[in-house]
């Protein structure tokens, strides 16, 4: 087979493993419902991915998320907070949404792979970070509660717009949204 097709074939099935991943979830889709969507015999799958959890691992492992990276540059950056996450973080995430099934599939499709603990991995994160912001600006002691909630929150933000994205326009636009009520609370609309 030339390369062309072969790699024209690789590319129907990473793409079709996404559509039926991010579907169902990793324990409820089948390599046939893959083959299906792909539009080839089950049995030429096992020729590009040994099973089911290498394909789910090729496509969890084709989005790189290091949220811990961005929250020590926006905490370097200058300003206000509203405008170092403008400045360092908005990209970054507009970057991610760019993927949105693969970013749904790692947050809420993942149970039963190495990946299933990775939107709680994001929580922490932000949550930490939220931490160290709060450190840096009052004395006030506040229930860790309080972090986790928050960073919950905008993490179901951002996983609610990349359920919904239309386009990077949308996402700009929602997540801007998203982050002026974070900073600034409600009334801010």
């Amino acid at each position: 087979m030339p390369q062309v097709l072969k790699e024209e074939v690789f590319d129907r099935i990473f793409q079709a493993g996404i559509d039926v991943f991010y579907e169902k979830d990793y324990r409820s889709a089948k390599m046939q419902e893959i083959a299906e969507k792909a539009g080839i015999a089950v049995s030429l799958i096992y020729n590009y991915h040994k099973n089911k959890e290498e394909l789910f691992d090729k496509i969890a492992s084709s989005l790189q998320i290091n949220f811990d990276r961005i929250a020590v540059e926006e905490e370097q950056a200058t300003g206000l907070p509203s405008e170092k996450y403008k400045d360092v973080a908005e990209n970054y995430i507009l970057d991610l949404l760019e993927n949105h099934k693969v970013f749904v599939i790692l947050m809420d499709r993942s149970q039963g792979t190495k990946y299933e603990h990775t939107k709680e991995q994001l929580i922490c994160s932000i949550e930490q970070h939220i931490k160290r912001q709060l450190g840096k600006k009052t004395h006030a002691v506040y229930n860790d509660m309080l972090c986790h909630i928050l960073a919950s929150n905008f993490a179901e933000g951002i996983l609610e717009v990349a359920r919904h994205y239309k386009n990077r326009e949308f996402a700009q636009t929602m997540l801007s949204l998203v982050t002026k009520c974070y900073f600034e609370g409600v009334n801010s609309l």
